[in-house]
């Protein structure tokens, strides 16, 4: 009895991954799939927004200096452009 029970599910279970999926489907399975498990969104209930935007701030400012220093065409020995990195990455944080 309970080997005939599992077959009908094994064969339920394979018609129904044969039947075809649309894009829409697929996606609400994906997204039920990760919403169920908390390891992935563990902690971003805590992060704060105004961080995340000082952050971007942080990081457009680093990046046009980065660009003025590369349009420059200056020329750093690899003592002055570790410094310089270091700086650019200390905007940044």
């Amino acid at each position: 009895m309970e080997h005939s029970n599992t077959l009908r599910q094994f064969k339920q279970r394979v018609e129904e991954s044969n039947k075809q999926k649309t894009k829409k489907q697929k996606r609400q399975e994906k997204i039920n799939k990760l919403s169920s498990l908390d390891k992935h969104w563990k902690g971003l209930e805590h992060i704060e927004h105004s961080q995340l935007n000082e952050d971007i701030a942080g990081l457009n400012k680093a990046y046009m200096k980065f660009r003025s220093l590369y349009q420059s065409g200056r020329k750093f020995s690899c003592k002055e452009w570790i410094e310089v990195m270091g700086e650019l990455l200390d905007e940044i944080d």
